[in-house]
């Protein structure tokens, strides 16, 4: 049985990425390659110890493996190995080269291992080309591949970045089990809010060829603030025509369909970044106060998030000039959140914000006052 070196970094993989190594200060690294031997057999020999070894020889000759650094001729040596179906060591050898991955910064290089990977046979040795490119865009290629163990280390290693969010989102509306699904699910939530537009532009196109729990599940990874502009106020949707085709009358039906879903994903849990923004939104501007009230109440109401210190210091900033009924607009959406703003202190802040909204008028005074009563 070969010997998985790869295990010696990577023991088991839980929901995250895989943790990163710890990094040997530059002394401590000179002077263990100072007091290092040298290996006392060849690469090749290294390669059949692990292939072939019993177990206290397989370890050895991984540990061995793991801080050899070869040399292009070693590099050379060991893709031959791999190119050898033949050959009982193919398996170690991509694990040797995926640990020195600075030879792939070679174009003629890259390309060569694509040809491994798209006709490769064996699943554990295109499991272990797969774990080889990590972090390279080709990885999206894979994530629909038949192998289980290609997709999850492709899910794994691929950077999420506009040349690769497209197969990013395929690979989640068309699903690859649990496992995958979850690790793709976590990738898409790193997204870079910058990218979300491209995003809703891609789920638009496929909106009819998928099912809506899979556009309802992927819609609820995407940056909220974005997403609240891009549907709930309408920022993506199609123009209007004074004379519609048959074309422009179902993107539209398409847009309606998933702006409702993407509305009631932002609904279901608002997050507390969406909160801050949308109470920044509505006591800065009167407009966007009355045309999204309802939708305004429903996130107060539903967000279980712990609201952070920094919306007192922004309705602190809107105090300035603001005008009576802006201010009791504030007190309003301040009192719905009361109880979930964190600290202690943030609470003292709320009662001396109130206190001072109540100090500006005696109208403004009252209607706070029936606000903290319970009265309408």
């Amino acid at each position: 049985m070969v010997m998985d070196i790869r295990d010696l970094r990577d023991d088991a993989d839980d929901d995250q990425d895989r943790p990163e190594e710890k990094a040997e200060t530059p002394v401590a690294a000179a002077e263990t390659l100072v007091n290092q031997p040298e290996p006392e057999v060849d690469l090749e020999e290294l390669l059949t110890l692990l292939a072939e070894g019993d177990g206290v020889r397989q370890a050895e000759a991984a540990d061995q493996l793991r801080v050899l650094v070869p040399s292009d001729e070693g590099i050379e040596r060991l893709c031959a190995v791999v190119e050898d179906t033949g050959d009982a060591r193919r398996l170690p050898a991509v694990q040797v080269l995926g640990f020195h991955r600075q030879w792939l910064a070679s174009h003629s290089q890259m390309e060569r291992v694509l040809v491994w990977i798209r006709v490769e046979e064996d699943p554990e040795v295109a499991t272990a080309i797969t774990w080889l490119l990590r972090g390279r865009d080709v990885l999206q290629e894979l994530l629909l591949h038949p192998v289980v163990g290609v997709a999850r280390e492709a899910a794994l290693g691929l950077p999420v970045g506009e040349t690769t969010l497209e197969a990013l989102l395929d690979a989640l509306l068309v699903g690859r089990g649990p496992d995958i699904d979850r690790i793709l699910t976590q990738r898409l939530a790193s997204l870079h809010s910058s990218l979300t537009s491209r995003a809703v532009d891609y789920i638009l196109n496929v909106a009819d060829r998928v099912t809506g729990d899979a556009l309802r599940h992927v819609l609820a990874q995407l940056p909220p603030q974005p997403m609240f502009e891009l549907f709930v106020e309408g920022r993506s949707r199609p123009e209007w025509t004074t004379e519609p085709t048959a074309q422009d009358t179902e993107q539209l039906q398409s847009w309606h369909h998933v702006a409702r879903l993407a509305s009631q994903s932002l609904l279901q849990a608002p997050s507390g970044e969406l909160i801050r923004y949308l109470v920044n939104r509505s006591a800065a501007d009167d407009t966007f106060a009355r045309r999204h009230a309802s939708f305004m109440k429903a996130a107060l109401g539903n967000t279980q998030d712990v609201i952070g210190p920094e919306l007192l210091d922004d309705l602190e900033r809107l105090t300035v000039n603001a005008t009576d009924d802006r201010l009791e607009r504030m007190a309003r959406m301040l009192m719905d959140l009361s109880d979930k703003i964190a600290g202690g202190e943030s609470h003292s802040h709320v009662s001396d914000l109130l206190e001072k909204w109540k100090s500006r008028s005696p109208a403004l005074k009252l209607k706070i006052y029936h606000l903290q009563q319970g009265l309408k």
